[in-house]
């Protein structure tokens, strides 16, 4: 693309009123834009924007409120003429401690702000984007890269959100637009202080990570960076230059980053230490697990059960020796599955997006056979093909609730199980956790932000003597893959975009072996089929490459614009 000129453009800022959202409306001010600054107090938005000049405007919206935020880009064309650019900046962090000891509720709220605020953001702007052939900033962060160990809320949050961008990107190429994702590592805001006035946090960051790549920037230069890259309109904005190599070699710094951290003394006696027993007198075991695992005499729980790779996973654990509890939302069909095993398996009913139910079946787990040692956070859920701008915001946002939110809420019901039980998560994730979208954006942001999740809990079990394994698939014989293939724009993306060797697909014994076999190593990973381990390991390299060339290929425009277009038809259609 061009270089883009912010003179005469109008740029929309969420977050707009203080810290890195407010230099960069005033920087993309001083370069001839008019600015739209959109905060949840509106009478500071306005003091804001009063503070940049007289082509500012301040509006108050909630990011998290689709219909405000709709609003608020509405208001903004009024006032200003049109949108051109917009910036989705809002964002919150939580307090520093592990996933077990975080509330529910403050770990959503990281994830309804920081994700679906910045998805309800692009939503509301991307038809003025497209109009005006603009451009998209989501701020996403070095934890999308990093371990989010006691910061696993905003690193998920921020490993979708990259995730959301690169999709996005590839969606608008055809429209002319385009869009960034921004990777920030620590910024002079007040989000900072958690960290750098936290001395056990200060401590832990000076132990982890060198020295000259946490030392904190100015907000200024992550506005600037911010501005220059809209104005090259570059996919990526990585600010400062000490993160662009890991970047680049993420594949194996992040691997062995991690090793580092779960074998470092001072993070476990800092997990151990939150960890704890209370006043409630609740118990944890310390120190590492062994590095093996028996499956004989373990239960294991699975959602998503019924089927596919559930079903299968539970089968060969199962001839393990293990008892096996599959959870499914069909309760006569996983039922018959639990049936078709044996005598130590149990079919439950319950769905995972709703916290009750997900706890009342492990309750009912335990009462059968009087602990859980395993869970496998299995249930997932796909959309059809089709853009963000084109797919109903519900279909979106269910995907989100079952693959991601369904993942998060199983982990909770099974959490203290399975520390006491010195057991194993293992989290589905998907090798869309590292490749482009484009055209199933949402469950790519679910699966990226899952492998964020799993990582940070694998971190902050293992002082506790449990663990996590994060498996990654590519396309397995299951019905969800089978149904994704008859469309015809994914067999059109599948057959003339996407190298032969990627598509291959293989049957779910392979990814239910996987998952076994990762368990009874403890394996930090389980990937299947073995093409996608190098793609894993190379990521930092090839996806920047398979991202260029979606965003290039005439193909893939055709397909995009063609399968945009054919869910616009049929949700005219649904309407009549």
């Amino acid at each position: 693309m061009e270089t883009y000129d912010l003179a005469g453009k109008v740029v929309l800022v969420t977050g707009g009123a203080r810290g890195i959202g407010f230099e960069t409306a005033k920087l993309a001010y001083e370069r001839g834009a008019s600015v739209a600054i959109v905060d949840l107090d509106a009478g500071v938005a306005a003091e804001s924007a009063a503070a940049i000049g007289d082509r500012a405007t301040g509006i108050g919206a909630n990011v998290t409120d689709a219909g405000e935020i709709e609003a608020a880009v509405e208001t903004a064309v009024t006032r200003l003429g049109k949108v051109d650019v917009v910036i989705a900046n809002a964002g919150i962090t939580p307090h520093k401690t592990t996933t077990r000891e975080i509330s529910t509720e403050a770990w959503e709220r990281v994830l309804e702000v920081n994700l679906l605020g910045v998805w309800r953001t692009i939503r509301a702007g991307i038809e003025q984007v497209i109009e005006n052939q603009g451009h998209f900033v989501l701020i996403s962060s070095a934890y999308a890269t990093a371990n989010g160990l006691l910061n696993s809320s905003y690193a998920t949050s921020k490993a979708a959100v990259e995730s959301l961008g690169r999709s996005l990107r590839t969606e608008l190429a055809p429209h002319g637009a385009g869009a960034s994702v921004a990777y920030f590592a620590f910024v002079k805001t007040g989000m900072i202080g958690d960290i750098f006035d936290n001395p056990k946090m200060d401590e832990l960051r000076q132990e982890l990570v060198p020295a000259f790549m946490t030392e904190p920037i100015e907000v200024r230069q992550v506005a600037e960076a911010v501005v220059e890259g809209i104005e090259r309109r570059s996919p990526r904005i990585i600010e400062p230059p000490a993160w662009r190599p890991p970047f680049k070699w993420r594949g194996l710094v992040g691997p062995v980053s991690d090793i580092r951290i779960e074998r470092n003394r001072k993070v476990g006696e800092t997990v151990r230490d939150i960890e704890a027993p209370d006043e409630n007198g609740r118990w944890v075991k310390l120190g590492p697990a062994p590095l093996g695992y028996n499956l004989a005499g373990k239960t294991v729980f699975i959602t998503g059960g019924a089927r596919g790779i559930g079903l299968e996973t539970g089968r060969i654990a199962y001839g393990r020796g293990a008892s096996v509890v599959l959870v499914d939302l069909d309760r006569e069909q996983v039922e018959s599955a639990a049936e078709g095993l044996g005598e130590r398996a149990l079919g439950l009913a319950a769905d995972v997006t709703d916290r009750e139910s997900i706890e009342a079946a492990m309750a009912d787990a335990r009462q059968r056979f009087g602990k859980v040692d395993v869970v496998v956070a299995n249930a997932g859920i796909t959309t059809r093909i089709a853009t963000m701008r084109s797919l109903p915001a519900e279909d979106w946002e269910r995907v989100l609730e079952v693959n991601l939110f369904g993942v998060w809420r199983t982990i909770r019901a099974g959490m203290d199980d399975v520390v006491e039980n010195r057991g194993q998560f293992v989290i589905v994730s998907s090798s869309y956790a590292f490749s482009n979208g484009v055209l199933n954006s949402a469950y790519a942001a679910a699966k990226a932000g899952v492998e964020a999740l799993g990582r940070a809990l694998r971190a902050e079990l293992r002082p506790l003597g449990a663990s996590a394994t994060v498996a990654y698939f590519g396309f397995i014989q299951t019905e969800m893959v089978r149904k994704g293939f008859e469309d015809p724009f994914a067999d059109r993306f599948r057959s003339e975009v996407v190298p032969k060797f990627l598509t291959r697909q293989v049957p779910v014994s392979e990814a239910g072996g996987v998952i076994v076999e990762a368990l009874e190593k403890r394996a930090p990973r389980a990937i299947a089929p073995l093409e996608w381990k190098a793609l894993f390991f190379a990521r930092g390299f090839t996806s920047p490459v398979m991202d260029r060339r979606f965003d290039e290929d005439e193909t893939m425009s055709e397909i995009v614009l063609g399968a945009e277009q054919a869910e616009f038809d049929r949700r005219q259609q649904s309407d009549v």
